[in-house]
């Protein structure tokens, strides 16, 4: 496209990620490529977001386009409103410059040699900043009469995140992170310091995301392109949120270990049992749920000899089976000697439990009525078990293929509960 100015600014390429500068790579989800290959900001035609760890000192390598009456040496700054606190005014300063500059040519494009660094770090909290920067040449004429050449003008979208995070991570890119989880984490966590706020901000802001529950999608890139996921797929999603702010959550997999009755030999606890639809669904996915009659027991265990009541339901709900094929998906956060679970899933506030980080190694725990896993967590987040169990003279089979469904217990009338952890 022909620019009718004398000069102007072109593109600009901010750093590519060297260890001093504090950059952190975003990434197209979709085509799973860096953005910054290229310059993130193009004239007319390109305008992509750029992140730092706040504090950090950006430089950025400039292309100018020269069309006519061009000086050959001139200075060269940007001027912009400075990116203050969360909500306070902003005073115009100069970002870049003046910084010098001798053309080779005075028509067609020319690439700065160096890199020009800003003159000052950017805002040293965590927030989405809208930067627009004023590019202008300055020089004198032989008379000694000051000159001022505009230049353009380019707009940037900036993020500044909480502290360097760990590269690499399950289902993440090899470096940085996805460009939409640094813009939401960026705008939910903005001015926080801690690092349970941080985590609690996120677990809040994940309906906005507008990704569903329930979707058969296990990977962050996939929920993204799917519109939701899986919980294999859903704490991932929290947990790179929460490293994108330098914060660390360990992940674990909840899994109910199958019970055997010594009198019988008969496998009684099948499933744990979810009733909540989960996040961003009105009612439990289609795709997923399990539907049918239900045989709910207010009362367990079972008295000899008396009837037991069961009400029947014709509900959707979630299961997860018994073993190491199936489980939920859970993070945990350990903070000033407390820990606390996250369930991107089902729940939008975090569990603090008196326990410590649950072990990987699958060895099974058994939790009596007075866990406090038991209690804050599992009662009110998967409300039953599922279970083949013997009641009236007959005994009730767990049998997805046929659709039969056992007997569902209300988790807080089982005595004991044996489960197994798994990274």
């Amino acid at each position: 496209m022909h620019h009718a100015e004398p000069l102007a600014i072109y593109s600009l390429h901010f750093d590519r990620g060297d260890a001093d500068s504090g950059t952190i790579p975003l990434w197209n989800p979709v085509t799973d490529t860096r953005l910054g290959e290229l310059p993130e900001w193009i004239r007319d035609h390109r305008a992509e977001p750029v992140a730092y760890v706040r504090g950090a000192r950006p430089s950025v390598r400039v292309s100018l386009l020269a069309n006519h009456f061009v000086p050959s040496s001139f200075e060269l700054s940007a001027f912009g409103p400075a990116l203050s606190t969360p909500g306070s005014p902003g005073t115009r300063i100069r970002w870049l410059g003046p910084h010098p500059v001798s053309l080779e040519r005075t028509a067609g494009w020319s690439t700065l040699a160096e890199p020009v660094p800003f003159n000052r770090p950017l805002p040293n909290h965590i927030g989405t900043h809208a930067l627009e920067l004023q590019w202008v040449a300055e020089w004198t004429d032989a008379d000694g009469s000051p000159r001022t050449l505009f230049l353009g003008d380019s707009q940037h979208e900036l993020f500044t995140t909480g502290a360097p995070m760990r590269h690499g991570e399950t289902g993440a890119p090899v470096s940085g992170a996805y460009a939409p989880l640094v813009r939401w984490s960026s705008r939910w966590c903005a001015g926080l310091e801690s690092r349970k706020d941080i985590c609690d901000a996120v677990l809040r802001g994940l309906p906005e995301t507008g990704l569903r529950y329930g979707v058969p999608a296990w990977t962050v890139r996939h929920m993204l392109a799917v519109g939701g996921g899986m919980c294999g797929g859903w704490y991932q999603l929290l947990q790179q949120l929460a490293n994108i702010q330098g914060v660390r959550l360990e992940g674990r997999t909840l899994h109910l270990r199958p019970r055997e009755d010594a009198r019988t030999d008969e496998v009684r606890w099948e499933a744990m049992v979810a009733v909540a639809p989960g996040i961003n669904q009105p009612e439990p996915s289609r795709l997923t749920r399990l539907h049918g009659r239900f045989q709910d027991c207010a009362h367990y265990p079972f008295a000899p000899d008396e009837p037991v009541e069961l009400l029947g339901r014709v509900e959707s709900r979630y299961a997860f089976m018994a073993g190491w094929d199936d489980g939920h998906c859970l993070n945990f956060l350990e903070d000033s000697g407390r820990l606390y679970l996250y369930d991107a899933c089902f729940r939008s506030e975090p569990v603090e439990l008196d326990m410590p980080l649950p072990p990987a190694d699958g060895r099974p725990v058994r939790l009596g009525k007075d866990s406090s896993l038991r209690r804050r967590y599992l009662h009110p987040t998967l409300p039953f078990l599922m279970g083949t169990l013997r009641a009236q003279g007959r005994l009730w089979e767990v049998d997805l293929e046929r659709n039969a469904f056992g007997i569902t217990v209300g988790t807080e009338q089982v005595p004991e509960i044996d489960i197994m952890w798994t990274r």
